[in-house]
């Protein structure tokens, strides 16, 4: 299946819809948890009224592009339906929802524009840091604000040693059952990171791997992942295949990507 490349369009519509959502997260953080309407969804994960906002103007932006949309905060079609879409977008309003409750620093809006080859363009916007990563097949990795107002590529730093791992907070494997087969642990130290931003590292050279064991839900890594084949870097499961997208369950378990 050959590659395709967001159009210009696409790739600024993305850019909009993530700068807008982003202002609205911070024009919504709590300053205690009686500012927002908090309630648990059926899988436990917490669910506000501004990961609804975001939804909504991700929504308003994307919605004319006429490109079916995925996301955490909307009810996904029917496999049946959805199996053969040829282009869609993956959307996480809000990455790390108890990272924006208690406003702190790794919460994050997913974007990605995805074909059957998996994501081709993807922006993460970190809001708390007033930036947002963009990248993909064909697009260089790109770093602006969050109103978009100014883009200049990105140019990671050199891999240092000892090599720099990032996972979850939540990540129980030993380091040895995360790094990639070609790296030797000893050469490694591990650190946690919230949400999407591991993706974003890599991406500017502050770290040269991301592992995880742990489930995933494909819009919190796909924006990511879009990100990195900037960088032809392929984020693979724990067998060492890419990741596919759009599954009937939309769950990724396991993850690993390297710049090395």
């Amino acid at each position: 299946m050959s590659l395709t490349s967001a159009t210009s369009r696409e790739q600024k519509a993305a850019i909009h819809a993530a700068g807008s959502a982003a202002r609205v997260l911070l024009s919504t953080l709590p300053k205690s948890d009686q500012d927002l309407d908090i309630s648990k969804k059926a899988d436990g994960s917490l669910v506000s009224n501004a990961d609804l906002a975001s939804q909504r103007v991700i929504q308003d932006v994307l919605g004319p592009l006429n490109i079916p949309i995925l996301s955490e905060e909307a009810a996904a079609p029917h496999y049946s339906t959805r199996k053969d879409w040829t282009r869609f977008w993956l959307i996480d309003p809000l990455d790390g929802t108890e990272s924006f409750l208690k406003s702190r620093s790794g919460f994050a809006v997913n974007i990605a524009l995805c074909d059957q080859t998996g994501p081709i363009f993807g922006v993460v916007a970190d809001p708390l840091a007033n930036r947002m990563f963009m990248g993909g097949v064909e697009v260089p990795i790109q770093i602006a604000p969050l109103d978009g107002s100014t883009i200049r590529q990105i140019h990671p730093s050199a891999i240092q040693r000892p090599y720099r791992m990032v996972t979850s907070w939540l990540e129980e494997a030993k380091l040895i059952d995360l790094v990639p087969p070609h790296i030797d642990p000893s050469d490694v130290v591990a650190r946690p990171v919230s949400g999407a931003l591991k993706f974003c590292l890599l991406a500017t050279g502050d770290a040269e791997m991301h592992a995880r064991t742990g489930s995933y839900m494909e819009w919190d890594c796909a924006a990511g992942d879009a990100i990195l084949r900037g960088m032809n870097i392929d984020v693979l499961d724990m067998q060492g295949e890419r990741i596919r997208y759009n599954s009937e369950h939309l769950r990724v378990t396991g993850l690993r990507c390297s710049r090395i």
